[in-house]
């Protein structure tokens, strides 16, 4: 484990980048190649605030940031879930979301549309899914978030307006899908400038 809560970044290992391969990186979609993106080991605190360590996949333009924002939520003692990499869930967000995994990059299309999701240039940042669900034309997703829609009753784990760990993605110069009219997706954060 890291001191401090830093992380490291690393070139994707073979056996890593053999794994993505059509699960959640696809050659048919204009996403950056494998040796564009970087895997970070990432120090976090679990709800029970145990010391963890979990693997997120980034763009590697961002890696130096993704690790500074993690070693700022570290330094807060944000609880988060679990951060595993979405070959470990198919490439299937539903399923990543269900199991509160807090993830990056995903090369997939927006649901619902024919667009790129900034997941697919390991530019977007899942936190907590379950605390912070998306609700999208009233459909709440994961279903187990529909217990933390009350944003006003602040439990562990949750991202708010005027949070701490909202802050730590603001100062970095990400934008918080809260913020958004439709859909409301509490737990995405993004670099709109990033395609690369």
């Amino acid at each position: 484990m890291s001191a401090g809560g830093v992380g490291t970044s690393r070139p994707l290992p073979e056996a890593m980048q053999e794994a993505m391969r059509g699960v959640s990186w696809h050659a048919s979609l204009p996403c950056p190649p494998l040796a564009a993106l970087r895997a970070l080991d990432l120090p976090y605190f679990d709800f029970a605030g145990t010391e963890c360590e979990g693997l997120l996949i980034t763009s590697a333009l961002l890696a130096d940031q993704v690790l500074g924002i993690f070693a700022g939520l570290w330094a807060l003692r944000f609880p988060i879930h679990s951060i595993r990499p979405m070959t470990e869930f198919a490439g299937d967000d539903g399923l990543s979301m269900a199991a509160n995994n807090s993830s990056c990059f995903n090369a997939r299309r927006i649901r619902g549309t024919t667009r790129l999701s900034s997941h697919s240039y390991g530019a977007a940042i899942d936190i907590n899914p379950v605390q912070n669900p998306i609700i999208r034309e009233g459909i709440v997703r994961p279903d187990a978030g529909r217990a933390y829609l009350d944003r006003k009753d602040l439990r562990p784990g949750m991202i708010v307006e005027g949070s701490a760990a909202l802050q730590v993605f603001l100062d970095a110069g990400w934008s918080w899908g809260g913020h958004w009219q439709e859909p409301l997706d509490y737990h995405h954060f993004f670099r709109a400038d990033v395609k690369s």
